[in-house]
């Protein structure tokens, strides 16, 4: 990587941060429950949460604001053969080790306010490969190719393919839709049979959520998120708004911005790493909440073990070390 200055960690350090992004993850995961915790089976008229805020708006006045926000496109679920490759495989067996020259991808699944733009900004400029990402000035897009073709991505992130599933789209997005297959397909003229690794970045949830408010106090709304799982967005009945899209959310207040039970900063690394289908998407109707946060939690926790590679952000220069050593691209 092409970084001034980077002192590298002894080996030691690198065998030992593995183990440790693990453990600050579920310590996390942990804490954000303990301090973050929406009873999603108490939505009503009047209570909307347990935390002891009094939300600035009426339910009926956030399903109004979802209504006016909500997608018409009919998405359309597709199954597709996905063959993911997880860290452990990776070194289990060095045939399952990535090869740009073959039919592999890097997918990035970027969780909003976790250092995920430093990293794919890394992806695209640092990285030591022969046929190094090709990034114009003034486009915010690098063509990523294979080192002998004329069509074919090996990097799938923002600042390669863009937002092609969508603003910040999860894993239930990606991976579950089929939508990264569609759309290589699509670029690529041919329908193919591709091994997916799948990475992603981490940060300490509380840090991560305060970092997510001040973003929206600044003005973000990211209005143009799909949430699609199983084939379609939400409904405005089954995830309402906090605010009125008309108007904006800069300048909202702490309280007012916890007071939402339909704020998705809430435990946002969970739900973005869990398979949504599991707990039948937004429809909070079908069973209680206790077991909907059991299934996404658990689900969040095997798709991270199934990662090629997850980094944290404090841990940013250990963990790009890490990617460099799994991926060999040092």
């Amino acid at each position: 990587m092409k970084l001034e200055n980077r002192v590298k960690p002894s080996a030691t350090r690198f065998c030992c941060v593995s183990g440790l992004t693990v453990i600050l993850f579920f310590v996390g995961t942990g804490l954000l429950f303990s301090y973050f915790f929406i009873d999603f089976n108490n939505f009503g008229d009047t209570e909307y949460s347990s935390i002891s805020f009094t939300a600035k708006y009426s339910l009926d006045e956030m399903r109004s604001f979802a209504y006016k926000n909500s997608l018409s496109k009919n998405y359309k679920p597709s199954l597709y053969l996905k063959w993911n490759l997880s860290f452990n495989r990776i070194f289990e067996d060095s045939e399952n080790r990535f090869d740009i020259n073959s039919n592999d991808v890097i997918v990035f699944l970027h969780i909003q306010k976790t250092a995920g733009t430093s990293f794919e900004k890394f992806l695209v400029k640092y990285l030591n490969i022969s046929r190094p990402c090709v990034c114009n000035v003034g486009k915010k897009r690098c063509t990523c190719l294979r080192p002998n073709s004329r069509k074919e991505s090996w990097l799938f992130s923002r600042y390669s393919t863009g937002w092609a599933c969508g603003l910040h789209a999860d894993y239930t997005e990606l991976s579950a839709s089929g939508c990264v297959d569609r759309v290589l397909d699509k670029k690529e003229g041919k329908h193919q049979k591709r091994r997916y690794f799948y990475t992603s970045f981490l940060r300490e949830p509380i840090t991560r959520f305060i970092s997510e408010y001040r973003h929206v106090e600044r003005g973000a709304t990211w209005l143009a998120s799909r949430h699609v799982c199983n084939g379609k967005p939400p409904t405005p009945e089954q995830l309402p708004m906090c605010f009125d899209p008309e108007v904006g959310w800069d300048g909202v207040l702490m309280e007012e911005f916890l007071s939402c039970p339909y704020n998705l900063a809430f435990n946002r690394q969970t739900r973005m790493l869990a398979d949504l289908t599991l707990i039948n998407c937004y429809d909070t109707s079908t069973m209680n909440s206790t077991m909907r946060d059991k299934i996404m939690l658990e689900s969040a926790k095997n798709n991270l073990r199934n990662l090629a590679f997850f980094g944290i952000k404090e841990k940013m220069e250990e963990s790009q070390l890490i990617f460099e050593k799994t991926f060999q691209m040092t």
